[in-house]
């Protein structure tokens, strides 16, 4: 599939920031105009809108997995690891092998996921808690503050206002991201530390040793103890993987593949000729043996595989 062109790439990355300004609940009657004239600017402009609302609608029809609960605490923890495996169930090894790759210091948090588990917690304060997959987080709220640890993996926050005037923050090792009434998602990306991405309204980063820093809806930032990097575009698809799916706008393959590996036990990689190629599309993380099948039916490419705990993304050959 070919690249679209620089100009074409600028107005999908404007596209894309629009999308996530109009679907901000703070957006009003003067950034609805803005866009009505940039849309109107230009014949690449409404292209690049009707692709990017097209790639949207993809993610709609993702079917969300059969035995995933909507709320609360599902038995696929600890437990009923050891238990699927005391009773010989054929999935215990897989679902052990999902959990290896958990350190055994995050088996200790009070939330957790494992590879390719997705899970919503409703907090006491009404607020909600999403856990993607591999995910390890503490709630800690008391009379002062509610405060979530984070010690591994990503999840998203939706704040609910709360009575009693508590503040809500997430900690982790690089600081905390203080919230300022809003839906954000918050990653831990090993040695490239932490990565913020603000969907509604704001959020403080607040680094151990640097300067405090302010994200705005659609504003995204990496952060280390030491400093926040200046704030760039989050993209409109920042928390798709919340509903099922990743969302892919014109992105590079190895970036999708590289994504794609976090939900499943084993490897799977991208091979050096292809990492560049361009794809767009939505991919459910739920089965990603049905992601890598739509990936390989769209663009030119294969799948080479050594067991299902070994596979890697070719080109396909003629």
């Amino acid at each position: 599939m070919s690249s679209p062109h620089d100009g074409d790439r600028r107005a999908l990355r404007e596209a894309a920031a629009w999308h996530v300004r109009l679907r901000d609940t703070m957006a009003g009657a003067e950034v609805q105009q803005a866009w009505q004239g940039w849309y109107e600017a230009d014949p690449a402009h409404r292209s690049a809108w009707q692709r990017v609302l097209a790639v949207s609608a993809q993610l709609s029809r993702v079917p969300p997995p059969l035995a995933r609960q909507s709320l609360g605490r599902r038995a696929s923890g600890r437990r009923a690891v050891l238990r699927s495996l005391a009773l010989g169930a054929g999935t215990g090894a897989t679902a052990w092998m999902a959990w290896q790759g958990l350190p055994w210091s995050q088996w200790q948090a009070g939330e957790r996921t494992a590879t390719g588990e997705r899970r919503d917690v409703l907090l006491p304060d009404g607020s909600l808690l999403a856990l993607d997959t591999a995910t390890a987080v503490d709630v800690v709220f008391d009379e002062h503050e509610r405060l979530l640890r984070l010690h591994g993996g990503r999840i998203l926050v939706a704040t609910e206002p709360d009575p009693q005037g508590r503040p809500f923050s997430v900690q982790m090792p690089q600081g905390r991201v203080l919230a300022l009434g809003t839906r954000f998602t918050v990653q831990l990306e090993g040695s490239r530390g932490c990565c913020v991405q603000v969907l509604e309204k704001a959020v403080r980063l607040l680094p151990e040793e640097g300067e405090s820093l302010d994200l705005r809806a659609g504003e995204q930032s990496r952060f280390t103890a030491r400093a926040a990097q200046p704030p760039t575009s989050a993209g409109p698809f920042a928390a798709s993987w919340h509903q099922g799916g990743l969302i892919a706008l014109d992105m590079p393959l190895g970036e999708l593949v590289e994504a794609l590996a976090r939900y499943r036990p084993g490897y799977l990689g991208c091979a050096p000729e292809v990492t560049a190629l361009r794809v767009s599309g939505a991919f459910p993380v739920d089965d990603t043996d049905r992601a890598l099948a739509a990936l390989v039916s769209r663009f030119p490419l294969q799948l080479r595989s050594h067991t299902r705990y070994w596979v890697q993304v070719e080109a396909r050959q003629a």
